[in-house]
């Protein structure tokens, strides 16, 4: 099971090797050697440290949903 984090590249380093993603408004610095097609504006799945995909807006705004649904459970 992958417990990966929608987010959204904010930036891309020089040899698409890095970027930097916006996580629940926090901005990580992450490997972006497995989505070599991304582009700033996109919505990416990360798994430790890597971006290991290129997902829809739909899907980030669903899966993102069930991680603020479980964020606020925990906290309750």
């Amino acid at each position: 099971m992958c417990l990966g984090v929608p987010s959204k590249v904010v930036s891309i380093g020089e040899g698409h090797f890095t970027g930097e993603v916006d996580v629940m408004g926090n901005i990580k610095r992450v490997s972006m050697i497995l989505v070599p097609g991304a582009q700033v504006g996109d919505r990416v799945l990360i798994h430790a440290g890597q971006a290991i995909s290129v997902i829809s807006d739909e899907e980030a705004d669903a899966s993102l949903a069930v991680w603020e649904e479980l964020i606020h459970g925990y906290q309750a």
